[in-house]
């Protein structure tokens, strides 16, 4: 069963045009939760042709997005996509564990999430967070930013 997006916000105002935003998702450590919610929300943006998809690799992203706690393992890799981004790079956690550590606490092997640790453009907390309040709040997040450049 394909979940579909509203073409509404709540507001009953229309989704607004966006520039193109392209992510790179990693998984850092937990429980996948976040992931999967992503997952779906990836189809549903492919169904609906949005300007908003996932890269499979960082060198096409402009968008960092994180998901899990950040293990000591996967610190480095999640480095290594970063600098391989082209570009203007942004940073998105979306999830509990992302953005403070969740249920992980830090340990020898969890580091915690990416607050206080690097500057994230997209804190998005939730346990996890639905496909629907993640593409609300990119849409939120992104038409901010637009209104800050035509500012």
């Amino acid at each position: 069963m394909m979940a579909y997006l509203n073409l509404f916000w709540p507001e009953g105002t229309a989704l607004p045009r966006m520039l193109p935003l392209d992510i790179f998702h990693m998984e850092t450590g937990g429980c996948t939760g976040c992931a999967l919610e992503l997952r779906s929300l990836s189809r549903a943006l492919v169904e609906g042709h949005s300007d908003i998809r996932f890269v499979s690799t960082p060198r096409q992203a402009g968008l960092l997005l994180v998901t899990g706690s950040l293990t000591v393992e996967m610190a480095p890799v999640v480095e290594l996509a970063w600098q391989a981004m082209p570009g203007t790079r942004l940073l998105a956690a979306v999830g509990d564990c992302a953005v403070d550590g969740g249920v992980f606490t830090p340990s020898y092997a969890v580091l915690g999430g990416v607050e206080g640790r690097a500057r994230a453009s997209l804190l998005l907390p939730g346990c996890p967070p639905s496909p629907a309040e993640i593409l609300d709040a990119l849409i939120r997040w992104r038409m901010q930013g637009e209104d800050e450049l035509s500012a």
